[in-house]
């Protein structure tokens, strides 16, 4: 029992979620560059993509564990359910681990996973502290993954246009967490709503979410199916604009919600 508590609460740090998130986006970018996702050097890509998604969301927990007794006490640490020093274990092997894994692919890759590493401790360390500035670089970064999945499929290039779609609705979740997560914030950051006003940083990510929307627009051109599959990722947006405005917490659960439906459509429309 205290073993499964423990399992239970490190997935919770490492926000499981988010780690699928990264696999599937590793998956989608091999399968959208070649149509084979499960190729070896794919699975040790996912595994790298796993390690990192892991460091940078422990990492992240140690360094925000004042902020999160107030905007986050359900979180692991905050809720005394594991303990920083366990939390800081679970960021060293994580690191270590990305980067032997990724040695398996090469020294470009190796170097890619150092970067990673490199940029996400900055942004835990002083970058996220700026608002918009963090806010960017966790977009960027969250929408690697299909860039990863395309290039350990020999195709780095094929990616791009998953990543584009992909960077305006992470920022855009990352500004309604932002939004969400005020109170918790005002002693430690300078986030967009803190600086301009929860009212104009609505207007931020509504404007972000259009964007993401307008990326798949192409795609709806080319192939009528995914127009058609992806409407309820559409929706959801809509949905979550709508509620972002009203002033409504949880707009970023939709936000990702509406990410994975899109991962989905990708698919679905390709076998019609």
């Amino acid at each position: 029992m205290q073993f499964g508590r423990i399992v239970a609460s490190i997935l919770g740090l490492v926000r499981w979620e988010n780690v699928l998130l990264s696999v599937a986006g590793v998956v989608l970018g091999a399968w959208w560059a070649t149509g084979r996702p499960n190729e070896p050097e794919t699975i040790v890509m996912a595994g790298v993509a796993v390690l990192l998604t892991a460091f940078a969301n422990a990492d992240n927990d140690v360094r925000d564990y004042e902020i999160d007794r107030v905007a986050h006490p359900e979180r692991p640490l905050p809720a005394g359910r594991l303990s920083i020093e366990a939390a800081r274990i679970v960021v060293g092997i994580s690191a270590a681990a990305a980067l032997v894994f990724a040695s398996l692919l090469g020294g470009a890759q190796t170097l890619a996973a150092v970067g990673v590493i490199a940029v996400m401790t900055l942004y835990n360390r002083g970058v996220k502290a700026h608002g918009v500035p963090g806010n960017v670089v966790v977009a960027v970064v969250a929408s690697l993954p299909f860039l990863f999945g395309s290039w350990s499929a020999g195709s780095p290039g094929a990616g791009v246009p998953l990543f584009l779609v992909g960077v305006p609705l992470h920022f855009a979740r990352e500004i309604a967490k932002d939004i969400d997560d005020a109170d918790g914030d005002a002693a430690h950051r300078r986030t967009l709503p803190l600086r301009v006003g929860a009212g104009r940083a609505r207007l931020v990510v509504v404007s972000s979410v259009a964007l993401f929307v307008a990326a798949l627009a192409p795609f709806a051109v080319r192939r009528p199916a995914f127009a058609i599959v992806v409407l309820p990722a559409v929706a959801l947006c809509l949905v979550a604009a709508r509620r972002v405005l009203s002033g409504q917490r949880g707009t970023p659960r939709l936000l990702k919600s509406a990410m994975v439906v899109a991962m989905v459509a990708f698919v679905l429309s390709a076998r019609w």
